[in-house]
């Protein structure tokens, strides 16, 4: 009987360890201070969806920490309205918002995107990979009007079943700090 409580600690660690989603604390190079700029909009102009290397290397990130698949790059540019898919810096990632444990995921995935690093640089990690703007659950976040915060999003889908991630050429072309001024993960 002296075993119970030993026992039983180990099984609720074992449980807790196990039902743990994904950790919101991605894999995250150390940088140096300076930082990009918040991206312009550059929205699509011209047709080419082969997918950018930016855009595939986030995905295979967020493919590695939360194991699924689920992911769009590419738009066929004959698919009616402008985006950036259509020159592959676009990438959707499949979270559902009506599942609490990928809602949950999501906003640890945005809050980490948009934290401030340890040199005080808000949206860090957005700005160090170019991210344009995200559109998730019926919300838009801009870079280019990153003062504003979240507001609310009406187009056509309401980006309920994933988050779009659109990228500046910079993070399409993997041209931003993310990329060129990463030194090891820590």
């Amino acid at each position: 009987m002296k075993r119970f409580p030993a026992v039983l600690a180990a099984t609720v660690l074992l449980v807790a360890t196990l039902a743990t989603p994904a950790s919101a604390a991605l894999p995250t190079p150390a940088f140096e201070p300076e930082i990009d700029a918040y991206a312009d909009y550059e929205g699509q102009s011209t047709c080419d969806p082969s997918p950018k290397p930016g855009a595939e290397a986030f995905r295979d990130v967020l493919k590695a920490e939360y194991k699924r698949g689920g992911d769009i790059i590419s738009r066929d540019c004959g698919a009616g309205g402008q985006s950036e898919h259509k020159e592959g810096r676009a990438l959707d990632y499949w979270f559902k918002a009506n599942d609490s444990a990928q809602k949950k995921q999501a906003t640890e995935l945005l809050d980490w995107l948009l934290a401030t690093d340890e040199h005080g640089n808000a949206h860090a990690r957005a700005r160090r990979l170019g991210i344009m703007y995200i559109i998730w659950n019926r919300e838009i976040w801009q870079s280019y009007a990153a003062s504003e915060g979240w507001q609310p999003y009406t187009g056509a889908s309401p980006h309920t079943d994933h988050i779009h991630f659109s990228f500046s050429w910079a993070g399409a072309r993997k041209q931003t700090t993310w990329w060129t001024s990463a030194q090891p993960v820590r």
